[in-house]
């Protein structure tokens, strides 16, 4: 096989066509992205979604701020059921103390009711030691 030089062979295309072929016509084709004639139903169309879109901006907006807003309640109320706790707690710790107390003056006062006359003395004197009077 040969190559062909390309040089040495006539062109395919003669001067006249290719002049004809540069010379700008007379109607042009447009690009169909640049081109603004829209029939009026889709800009009504566009135009409402827009509105929309606009619309349910505003409302994941509101949204949001409820979210917000319901986000900052809850650590809120976590922090009284937490204090709340704590106060029940200390609750429970003085109810056990006032509940010995209460046996304590208990058997202090049936210590006292079963003393004998001479040995009353002697049962308030050591409910005085101890603080029970």
């Amino acid at each position: 096989m040969s190559e062909t030089d390309n040089s040495t062979e006539p062109p395919h295309v003669s001067g006249e066509e290719l002049r004809a072929a540069l010379t700008p016509r007379g109607e042009t084709r447009r690009n169909p992205v640049l081109v603004t004639e829209h029939d009026d139903g889709e800009l009504k169309q566009l135009k409402a979604a827009l509105e929309t879109a606009d619309g349910l901006r505003t409302e994941l907006d509101a949204s949001r701020r409820l979210i917000d807003s319901a986000r900052a309640d809850a650590i809120e109320l976590r922090a009284a059921l937490d204090a709340a706790r704590g106060d029940a707690a200390e609750l429970r710790a003085e109810l056990a103390t006032a509940r010995a107390d209460l046996r304590e003056r208990r058997s202090s006062l049936e210590r006292l009711a079963g003393a004998g006359p001479f040995g009353r003395r002697k049962v308030l004197a050591d409910l005085r030691r101890r603080g029970l009077l």
